[in-house]
């Protein structure tokens, strides 16, 4: 699973990279990134984001950028070279971050650029051995609180138990989820499982794809 934050850093950054590696041109490059997070266009794109004040992460699309790409004139083999470099780019704004667990002052440093965004501070935390995955709601308001807590799925948390076993059962015999909707980790992980189980928590997490779950 891969995800894209649409802030205004992270679609200029894309767009830097679509226009350079794959020398989109720049109207080119903006629609082929509507498709990537699942949009016809990219009029259809901010006709929505202007509904949703609050930051929401979206799951990416690799065939429906390939296919717009396409469509727009670029070979198709050109264009499938983003879902392969996709996870190494490294955003300006990214949903989540990782570091090394006796590394408290990025822990400190990435809770703080969290609560100025305010997003869920979800954070994985390297050892020697094996990976973990934390969040916690700390880094936002009361009004997020109220939000979960009325989420149609009753509790989060357990929405959030059953992702980690859909991507961790029969693979992470060492790992174990502790936590709630709230606040909790996942220890004993891989590196790959780490980041899957961190996108997928930032799809379930942040506020605007809560406040999409209420209205939905």
């Amino acid at each position: 699973m891969a995800i894209l934050l649409p802030t205004s850093a992270n679609i200029r950054f894309l767009k830097t990279i679509l226009m350079g590696d794959f020398e989109m041109r720049s109207a080119h490059a903006t629609e082929a990134i509507a498709a990537l997070i699942g949009f016809r266009s990219n009029a259809a794109y901010l006709a929505t984001s202007n509904k949703l004040p609050d930051v929401t992460v979206y799951e990416v699309d690799f065939d429906a950028f390939e296919n717009r790409a396409a469509q727009l004139g670029y070979d198709e083999a050109s264009s499938q070279l983003l879902r392969y470099i996709f996870k190494g780019i490294e955003w300006p704004e990214p949903a989540w971050n990782s570091f090394h667990k006796r590394d408290s002052a990025a822990r400190d440093a990435w809770f703080y650029l969290c609560q100025q965004r305010r997003i869920p501070f979800i954070h994985i935390s390297k050892s020697v051995k094996y990976y973990s995955v934390h969040w916690d709601h700390i880094s936002l308001d009361s009004e997020y609180d109220q939000m979960v807590r009325q989420s149609p799925d009753v509790d989060l948390g357990k929405v959030l138990f059953r992702t980690y076993q859909l991507i961790a059962a029969g693979l992470e015999p060492k790992s174990f989820f502790d936590g709630s909707a709230f606040v909790g980790g996942v220890t004993g992980l891989s590196e790959a499982s780490a980041r899957q189980i961190a996108n997928a928590f930032a799809l379930q997490l942040f506020p605007g794809n809560v406040r999409s779950a209420l209205v939905a």
